[in-house]
């Protein structure tokens, strides 16, 4: 995959981490960096700042090929059918934030 591809751009989103959680006593927040095409609006790959790798491989696998054009709640929906964590709320939430910033800055022009 080359990832340096034109129509490709990388962004990011945070949300705070849920307090009394393994990922709260090492972050404070919880990032998502996104690789985006966009050419197809569709998430190509992804990076999570969680504990377990497993966790972000799961992540991973769920996001990617999601067309950010898609209603956000389609891709939490199916995040909430196939995890049950306590940071999932942080975790949607940073998604949802890098995609609102590709949208703002990258989509839009």
């Amino acid at each position: 995959m080359d990832i340096l591809k034109d129509d490709y751009v990388l962004v990011s989103g945070f949300a705070v981490t849920p307090k009394g959680t393994p990922l709260n006593e090492m972050y404070k927040y919880i990032g998502v960096t996104l690789l985006i095409d966009k050419s197809s609006n569709r998430i190509i790959k992804s990076q999570f700042s969680v504990v377990s790798s497993l966790t972000n491989e799961v992540l991973q696998d769920l996001i990617k090929g999601y067309c950010v054009d898609e209603p956000f709640e389609n891709l939490a929906s199916k995040c909430k059918k196939h995890m049950s964590i306590p940071s999932l709320g942080a975790i949607l939430q940073a998604v949802k934030s890098a995609i609102e910033r590709y949208k703002d800055t990258v989509a839009n022009k």
